[in-house]
């Protein structure tokens, strides 16, 4: 957003850390946190904030795992409590869903070894404030965004060891942008949709 003074630059460092403890024969208590700073960081060490998630999974069948619970994230934008379902299901001996809705749902096909071929759904935001450190509200600096991606996915194992190359892609079908300087809201940039693309490697421990 244009305005008559210089903008700070705006720095996302984020981390994903998942707990898991057995509580019975069918039920396991995970725990999602995701420290990260959001913002500008001309205020030393001011825009930290923990987002995370935590459920209860039960195993329902041999097939079918569901877990319920809260999360306390931005992905719609806005840093909000939400309540989550987590499904883990096999229908069949090579297809898979897994979902943590409403942020994802993914359908995997596994054809061999080592490959894997999905199609998913998910919800990507953040709110970030520009200001004041620990603050998005009133008489803050604060931009939102959030964008939900339908795409297909691939997983390879070369040597269907430990090492995997992943790829996505696909559009975005909503995405929202909007700013507000001194508690008040003067844009809603509202970007059109896009195609993207990505590519990784990750390692399986």
């Amino acid at each position: 957003p244009a305005t008559s003074e210089a903008s700070p630059a705006l720095h996302v460092a984020a981390a994903a850390l998942w707990l898991l403890r057995t509580l019975a024969a069918r039920h396991t208590l995970v725990t999602v946190l995701r420290p990260g700073v959001y913002g500008d960081l001309e205020d030393a060490g001011a825009q930290w904030r923990t987002e995370g998630a935590v459920f209860v999974d039960r195993i329902v069948s041999p097939r079918t795992t569901v877990g319920v619970g809260l999360s306390y994230g931005s992905s719609f934008g806005r840093v909000l409590p939400i309540p989550v379902v987590h499904v883990v299901a096999r229908p069949k001996r090579r297809l898979l869903v897994d979902a943590l809705l409403p942020a994802r749902a993914d359908l995997w096909w596994m054809p061999r070894k080592g490959l894997d071929l999905g199609l998913g759904a998910g919800l990507v935001g953040a709110q970030y404030g520009l200001a004041r450190p620990n603050q998005v509200v009133a008489g803050a600096d604060a931009l939102w965004l959030a964008n939900a991606t339908v795409g297909p996915q691939l997983r390879w194992a070369p040597q269907g060891g430990k090492l995997q190359l992943t790829a996505d892609g696909g559009a975005t079908v909503v995405r929202r942008l909007r700013y507000a300087r001194g508690g008040t809201e003067l844009a809603d940039l509202a970007p059109g949709n896009v195609l993207f693309g990505r590519a990784g490697v990750q390692w399986l421990f």
